[in-house]
């Protein structure tokens, strides 16, 4: 295990210094690809849905890891919704267009010229903001569970 700790630092550096640009945008080609990842979204969501309304069924949202663990679920639950609709948006109803200007600049351009879509579109777009959460939540939560000592 301490070969493993000695190495990341090293490959981490590696990959920093060597790779590609990472953008933080990815479109999804072909169709296949996009109903596939949206059937994830939706089936990420419900299973969300379904641990709220476990936790809540189980009266297990009194201790604080679990409801911790009930506010990530919500978190990803609007995650799941906005990174849907986002995709929606771009890959299958082609309704919004994203062109790059330049490393640092993008346009998002409507089809039908609604300032209204574009904007929804870039709010979709910062999922982030409600992923970045949900994934602390839910450490946080698994940081406040006991565990129990094997016998």
């Amino acid at each position: 295990m301490r070969n493993f700790f000695k190495t990341v630092p090293g490959a981490s550096l590696f990959l920093l210094f060597f790779s590609d640009p990472a953008f933080a945008t990815q479109m999804h080609s072909g169709t296949e690809g996009v109903i596939v990842h949206q059937f994830g979204h939706l089936f990420f969501l419900f299973s969300m849905v379904v641990l709220i309304l476990t936790i809540t069924g189980k009266e297990l949202n009194r201790e604080k890891g679990w409801r911790l663990i009930q506010y990530a679920a919500f978190f990803f639950i609007l995650w799941n919704m906005a990174a849907f609709a986002a995709h929606l948006l771009d890959n299958q109803m082609n309704t919004v267009t994203v062109s790059n200007i330049s490393f640092s600049e993008i346009t998002i351009t409507a089809e039908n010229g609604s300032r209204l879509i574009e904007i929804a579109y870039y709010l979709l777009k910062l999922d982030h903001l409600l992923c970045v959460p949900a994934i602390f939540f839910l450490y946080r939560g698994l940081c406040h569970i006991p565990v129990k000592e094997a016998s």
